[in-house]
């Protein structure tokens, strides 16, 4: 696997809501937002910090470990040597910075384990107050986040997938919350505020689920 393999085959699987994708890439006006990289545990160890399957970037990478009251953000390197933690995620997107430490998570993710779709969720994230709503579209599973006065759309799973927040922390440092959300155990899209704009967005990254 090479980076873009990964990013190719994203791009591919996201084939399956293209209306959305169409949708997100007007309001760039053409110029298509580049999705980053997001691996697992596995695939970080047995193929980058080894580079069994080619080059992979040298810098640039995050440490995304999930903890009980938040997630530990670090800046990791593929040569560094150590234990990785089984459901640490890893993070790239060239000219994107996270907030390293741990990242305070929201308290109640159990409420959007499995979201109610057409339910509006009011939420706050510290002094943030947020809004999340999922709904069943004609083009797929459709996330509509709110924050600051706008409403930041994402399609994420085809019609009649199921899906659940695993995870709402301040990631990149900007007071807004950004997600993790898993489609039917299967795949992790990590949805960042910063690289949103308001109306239709395309996943910052997403992690395939193995032999896809």
């Amino acid at each position: 696997m090479t980076s873009r393999t990964t990013t190719t085959r994203a791009l591919a699987r996201f084939a399956l809501v293209a209306a959305a994708a169409v949708a997100a890439a007007s309001l760039w006006a053409g110029s298509r937002p580049e999705q980053g990289l997001l691996l697992d545990a596995q695939t970080w160890q047995e193929e980058v910090t080894t580079a069994s399957t080619g080059p992979w970037p040298a810098d640039g990478w995050y440490r995304l470990e999930p903890r009980e009251r938040g997630v530990d953000v670090r800046a990791v390197q593929p040569v560094e040597a150590g234990a990785v933690p089984a459901n640490a995620l890893f993070f790239r997107l060239p000219g994107t910075a996270l907030k390293t430490g741990l990242r305070a998570s929201y308290r109640h993710l159990e409420v959007l384990a499995q979201p109610r779709l057409g339910r509006d969720h009011e939420l706050s994230l510290g002094t943030s107050r947020f809004s999340i709503r999922v709904e069943e579209t004609p083009v797929g599973i459709e996330y509509a986040i709110g924050y600051g006065g706008q409403t930041y759309t994402y399609v994420l799973a085809p019609v009649g997938a199921s899906t659940s927040v695993v995870d709402v922390a301040d990631l990149d440092g900007d007071n807004r919350p950004d997600f993790l959300v898993e489609v039917e155990d299967n795949t992790t899209y990590l949805l960042l505020s910063t690289k949103a704009k308001p109306g239709m967005n395309l996943p910052t990254a997403e992690l395939p689920a193995h032999g896809c």
